[in-house]
């Protein structure tokens, strides 16, 4: 709050007085030549950049699609599926699969930090190895809490419907 007052009172102090002169006296009130007020601001401006914003996943895999065109349909519903938690919905999902799979990732502190990583390794995969991992496997499906659930209450878990003409 205090710098933002500062910043509004430095601010109609240029408004009314001018640039050069407000820094005429700023100048002779830190004791320095108006070159050296002016070289120390411009370092503070050049340090004040604000940081590189992250590409989106989308971002990701389009870079990814330019060297692997066959394979866009089932990577970016990957993409979307991991977006949307339905692929890999856990950190330590992700983690699992990039070691099963032998790909190296350091340490990963969030799913965001391992779309990269998990894009390029994807980017990498054929077409129908890729169509594979995009259908949900049953048994995965059920969340984490579904699960604990049938462990405690002893329910079996649920089959799907019988095949028609089955018994």
């Amino acid at each position: 709050m205090t710098n933002d007052l500062l910043e509004i009172d430095v601010r109609l102090l240029v408004l009314r007085y001018g640039r050069t002169r407000v820094l005429e006296v700023l100048a002779r009130t830190g004791n320095l030549s108006l070159d050296d007020l002016e070289r120390r601001l411009q370092a503070l401006a050049e340090r004040a950049k604000p940081k590189r914003a992250k590409r989106s996943l989308m971002d990701l895999v389009a870079t990814e699609l330019e060297q692997h065109p066959a394979i866009s349909d089932p990577l970016r519903r990957l993409a979307v599926a991991f977006e949307n938690r339905t692929f890999l919905p856990q950190l330590r999902d992700v983690i699992r699969f990039l070691d099963r799979n032998g790909v190296t990732h350091g340490k990963l502190k969030s799913r965001a930090a391992a779309a990269p990583v998990l894009v390029r390794f994807l980017a990498r995969l054929p077409a129908d190895e890729l169509a594979r991992l995009g259908v949900p496997d049953k048994a995965t499906s059920d969340s984490d809490y579904a699960l604990l659930a049938r462990a405690i209450m002893g329910t079996p878990t649920p089959k799907g419907p019988e095949p028609e003409g089955g018994k």
